[in-house]
């Protein structure tokens, strides 16, 4: 999965990694159990610091879309799609 981030958007780059994340997966692109990039790898791909990647995994985590596995990774979560879903259409909602 490619993250692209616009620096003149009004979302903090961590919130648009969080919100491309959560697309991916209510749109079925990421799935249960999919792994996703290593902190350093994604902030040079996306050309952040890694505390921005960090404060979204760290956010994901939160609501229950992720899980940090200590020496492996982070995950998705079975809730994932749910949680996902939920919050895509929360969005949907808010816009109309």
């Amino acid at each position: 999965m490619h993250f692209s981030i616009d620096p003149s958007a009004p979302a903090p780059p961590s919130e648009q990694i969080a919100d491309q994340v959560r697309c991916a997966v209510a749109a079925g692109r990421l799935r249960v159990g999919d792994q996703l990039p290593p902190v350093r790898a994604l902030a040079a791909q996306a050309r952040v610091n890694p505390n921005t990647v960090s404060r979204a995994w760290r956010e994901l985590e939160h609501e229950g879309v992720v899980e940090s596995r200590r020496g492996e990774g982070v995950f998705l979560t079975k809730a994932a799609p749910r949680a996902c879903r939920r919050k895509r259409d929360l969005v949907i909602a808010e816009r109309l």
